[in-house]
């Protein structure tokens, strides 16, 4: 199954029997609910009174451990549901970013591949600015090269907190291909 979530990740394989996606869990209120699918996340132990008592997710830190369940992926699989008092139009930029305050899901899985693309500020013609996304910084990565998040972006890594192996690069049109290993 491949799939996309924005302009900045989705999914080249997901098989269900692999993959883990651990849910019950609400991205921040505010500003920092609006995080970017497919940065890392992980369970906020300073908030644990959610939804069933489930809790909140925070952006991980650097360097952070992949933990199924625990640790992962970010993604929330209602972003297309827009609220009556949303904006009518739903721009492709604003699907790739979290909602705050919303449920959603920690994925992991040996095997699951996923893709991530940076982009550039976009001017459009009604006179908004989406603004220029880095979600990996390709510096040093290669087919094979282990990637890791940094606290704000997936960067190349040979050990510690590895997530991901790279299995396609292409620097030209800073996309990236890998496959998660836990």
């Amino acid at each position: 199954m491949a799939s996309d979530y924005g302009l900045n990740f989705g999914f080249r394989r997901s098989d269900e029997s692999l993959r883990v996606a651990e849910g019950r869990f609400k991205t921040p209120t505010g500003e920092a609910g609006e995080m970017l699918l497919g940065s890392c996340v992980e369970i906020d132990p300073n908030e644990t009174d959610g939804p069933l008592g489930s809790g909140r997710l925070r952006q991980a830190a650097a360097g952070v451990e992949p933990r199924p369940g625990i640790c992962g992926l970010l993604l929330q699989e209602e972003i297309m549901i827009r609220s009556l008092y949303e904006h009518e139009q739903v721009d492709s930029f604003q699907i790739g970013v979290s909602k705050p305050d919303k449920l959603s899901v920690i994925t992991n899985g040996p095997g699951v591949k996923v893709w991530f693309r940076n982009t550039p500020q976009q001017d459009r013609a009604d006179g908004r600015v989406i603004p220029a996304v880095t979600i990996v910084d390709l510096t040093g990565v290669s087919v094979g090269t282990g990637l890791e998040w940094d606290g704000t972006q997936w960067v190349a890594a040979d050990a510690g907190g590895v997530h991901m192996e790279v299995t396609f690069v292409d620097t030209d049109n800073e996309f990236v291909e890998a496959t998660l290993l836990r």
